[in-house]
């Protein structure tokens, strides 16, 4: 009878592990787009936010971005570069033009659902060093913003209380 339960146990167990999730992650990135970013920074009134999930198993991605400032004709284009803050670098991503945007003659946006982010690029994604730039004629209203991972709520909580920890010790003492 104990041999049984054993058995049964283990393969339980093995069943378990086969119906664990996968390891994949899904990143949320945000992005603030400003002239003052742009290489060399523009003196655009413009400004934009972005919002992007990524799925670092599958390389697919969900993007929404908007912007307030500029008109849809002055759109020319739109793309994610590989580069850190204050370099430029490639164009990796194409978030297209004017024509692929949509708004009511104040704020304009773009939306991708189920992109393929280039593979080759991910750490770069994943370590703040990508950016997203609305191109402009002439580029004197261009706005740029570093696509930067969000902490998971796990991170945060942990971060804080290590801090909260330290704060205590450093009381005592």
């Amino acid at each position: 009878m104990v041999r049984f339960s054993t058995r049964f146990g283990v393969v339980v167990a093995l069943l378990a592990l086969l119906a664990l999730p996968s390891s994949a992650t899904v990143w949320v990135l945000t992005a603030n787009l400003t002239g003052s970013q742009v290489v060399p920074p523009t003196t655009s009134t413009a400004v934009g936010h972005a919002i992007m999930s990524y799925d670092d198993v599958s390389k697919l991605f969900n993007l929404a971005v908007y912007e307030v400032g500029l008109t849809q004709s002055e759109i020319v284009s739109a793309r994610i570069y590989a580069g850190a803050p204050g370099v430029n670098g490639p164009a990796i991503v194409d978030l297209d033009g004017g024509a692929s945007w949509s708004g009511n003659g104040t704020v304009f946006s773009r939306f991708i659902t189920g992109g393929l982010f280039p593979a080759a690029y991910q750490a770069n994604l994943l370590a703040g060093n990508t950016y997203i730039q609305i191109t402009t004629p002439g580029g004197a209203k261009d706005i740029r913003g570093q696509l930067i991972p969000v902490p998971e709520p796990m991170t945060l909580i942990g971060l804080s209380t290590g801090v909260g920890l330290l704060l205590l010790r450093r009381r005592k003492a």
